[in-house]
């Protein structure tokens, strides 16, 4: 018995653990998710991506969806019905993404840039890591 239950927390070790975001534009009354991948052995794979699919778990999709690789962080803000994205990397646009949200991509050159940005954190802006 004991051994099945080590063997049960090594099947554990690697699954992939997802996160999600959900943003509301009540113009529009319409949803935009943020949505994070983490695996690998010892966790050290993460893709996130925009998203108009609410499922949790999700494999990318380049062509319906923006894709961040990496664990930079990712600090948005909400604007009528725009969502602006601020992150160290600037994805592909996808061709098909269909929503009537307009997303907004700025790249963010430098870590005291990055800084200044993280003190408005909850003073319109917020953070999905």
């Amino acid at each position: 018995m004991k051994v099945e239950r080590e063997l049960a927390s090594w099947d554990e070790i690697g699954k992939p653990v997802f996160e999600k975001e959900q943003i509301y534009f009540p113009n529009k009354k319409t949803f935009l998710y943020l949505k994070s991948k983490n695996w690998g052995l010892t966790a050290d794979h993460k893709i996130s991506v925009i998203s108009t699919k609410s499922d949790l778990e999700f494999q990318p999709d380049s062509i319906s969806e923006y894709i961040f690789q990496g664990f930079g962080g990712i600090i948005y803000k909400v604007e009528n019905n725009t969502l602006k994205i601020y992150s160290h990397q600037k994805p592909k646009i996808p061709s098909k993404f269909e929503s009537e949200i307009n997303v907004e991509l700025i790249e963010v050159k430098n870590n005291s840039e990055w800084n200044k940005m993280k003190e408005n954190i909850n003073n319109n802006y917020q953070e999905f890591e």
